[in-house]
């Protein structure tokens, strides 16, 4: 598999700044004013640099070694490792919210249900996660749609779902934004 942070075909979908839907979650207060996140496909670490400086206590996980190794370099504020969505490291209920501003929609169809399952597993029951996922993969359209988001996280509770143009560093992305709470094992929201 290629490291598209070290050929710099991350270049097409990276943004240097927090999205906008980040900014949005935290100034709604629909984010609590810290505590601990996951970034799940961090990338450079844009993100997770942000809500660390905003107070939680952050780390940021990318498949990518050059992209951990840059981000960690960028952000001494954030754990950073290499680690794999479909099988984390980390101990049941530890975090209190996830972001994935592009990790979901390069998921196999496969590989979605055990996605969410270990995210459900390691955020505390009504723990939050800000899902960004992308209408295009590499630049193809995907299967990604409103239904592929409710039925691969039902037993969530989806706050919010919306399709929205959002910008990167070099162009605009046609997503769908997400907000999500965990449900405890029992399907309540705590």
């Amino acid at each position: 598999m290629a490291d598209h942070y070290a050929d710099g075909t991350c270049r097409w979908w990276h943004l240097s700044r927090p999205s906008p839907e980040l900014i949005a979650a935290l100034g709604d207060g629909w984010l609590p004013r810290g505590g601990r996140a996951l970034d799940i496909g961090c990338g450079l670490g844009a993100e997770a640099g942000y809500l660390a400086s905003a107070g939680w206590q952050v780390t940021g996980i990318d498949l990518s070694g050059v992209a951990v190794a840059r981000a960690a370099a960028e952000h001494e504020n954030v754990a950073f490792l290499r680690a794999d969505v479909r099988q984390l490291p980390f101990r049941s209920h530890c975090f209190d919210a996830a972001l994935d501003r592009g990790c979901f929609h390069y998921l196999p169809a496969g590989d979605r249900q055990r996605y969410a399952g270990e995210l459900r597993r390691v955020l505390r029951p009504g723990g939050k996660l800000l899902l960004r996922a992308s209408l295009r993969a590499a630049g193809v359209r995907n299967d990604i749609d409103e239904e592929v988001i409710g039925h691969t996280f039902a037993a969530w509770r989806i706050e919010n779902m919306r399709r929205a143009a959002v910008p990167t560093d070099t162009r605009t992305l046609d997503v769908i934004i997400a907000r999500l709470s965990a449900r405890g094992r029992e399907g309540a929201t705590v």
